[in-house]
């Protein structure tokens, strides 16, 4: 779950979508064998899993999210069959639907002041942030795309729709990240104890103080995908700029080590991803000395 703490404008800009949809022919109604929620009405399947959605996502949508789920997985064919084994399935909401309309979700509670996902600030600030708004209202704001054995994402983000929500980041790959992760821990513990070992080190040297990226192991991983794939906003600390994969492998190469045994050492871009170095659009002078939330 992915958090928008920038006190910066990214000067961005679509130059247009891939032409064609070729995957068209792909989605399909959601097969009987799933037992889903009458709510999807399209699927299309992806490294042998199901993403579904919707008939109100756009099918581009869904083929996007294809692209990226296959490709985060291209190098490790033990982490797709991990996932198959276990079941995940990732949804695309459109751009009119919140994280509690998908039916999985819909009896989800906002979290409690001492929930381990919260970040400094939202805690801090619980009274006036979380406290009042109800449980469909924190996550109608709060995320655009959730991790889980459901993992989700946004048909806006997805498309890259101008002046929406996250836009400038791939929150998708963000999300299918933590489920690339979680499977990581079950074929290979070791390369799991590589990044706790990261983590932890990142963490004492203060390589992403206030980051997002500091918050859980799990973000952890997610940011550090989203460099690795060039396709998140810059972080600044301690007036360090980290905006792609060259500027995070040298800031943090613990992680960089690992990701690329994981993704591919020279695999930078994902098929799908509307966001590849958009990054590099918002002008230096722009950034500020932090990107971190100040509270």
């Amino acid at each position: 779950m992915r958090t928008i703490c920038k006190s910066f404008t990214l000067l961005l800009a679509v130059t247009g979508l891939s032409a064609g949809n070729p995957a068209a022919a792909q989605i399909v109604s959601p097969p009987k064998s799933l037992k889903l929620d009458p709510f999807y009405k399209q699927a299309i399947r992806a490294s042998g899993m199901w993403i579904t959605a919707s008939d109100a996502t756009p099918p581009e949508a869904l083929e996007r999210a294809k692209e990226i789920v296959d490709d985060l997985l291209v190098f490790r064919p033990d982490i797709a069959r991990s996932l198959v084994a276990v079941g995940q399935r990732y949804a695309v909401m459109a751009q009119t639907e919140s994280t509690l309309d998908l039916p999985e979700q819909r009896d989800w509670k906002k979290p409690r002041r001492d929930a381990v996902q919260l970040t400094y600030c939202e805690r801090k600030h619980y009274d006036t942030r979380i406290a009042p708004l109800s449980d469909y209202e924190y996550w109608a704001k709060r995320a655009r795309g959730m991790g889980g054995f459901l993992a989700s994402g946004a048909a806006e983000n997805l498309l890259g729709v101008p002046g929406t929500r996250y836009y400038g980041e791939n929150i998708f790959a963000h999300e299918a990240s933590h489920t690339v992760f979680r499977a990581l821990g079950v074929v290979s513990p070791k390369e799991r104890t590589l990044v706790e070992i990261a983590y932890a080190n990142a963490k004492a040297k203060g390589l992403w103080k206030g980051e997002y990226a500091e918050n859980t192991i799990d973000e952890y991983w997610a940011e550090g995908t989203q460099f690795w794939f060039n396709n998140n906003y810059p972080a600044v600390v301690n007036g360090v700029v980290i905006r792609n994969d060259e500027d995070f492998a040298r800031h943090d190469p613990a992680l960089a080590a690992v990701m690329a045994k994981v993704y591919g050492a020279d695999h930078h871009r994902l098929k799908g991803d509307i966001y590849w170095k958009f990054s590099a659009t918002t002008p230096a002078e722009a950034l500020p000395q932090s990107t971190a939330e100040q509270c």
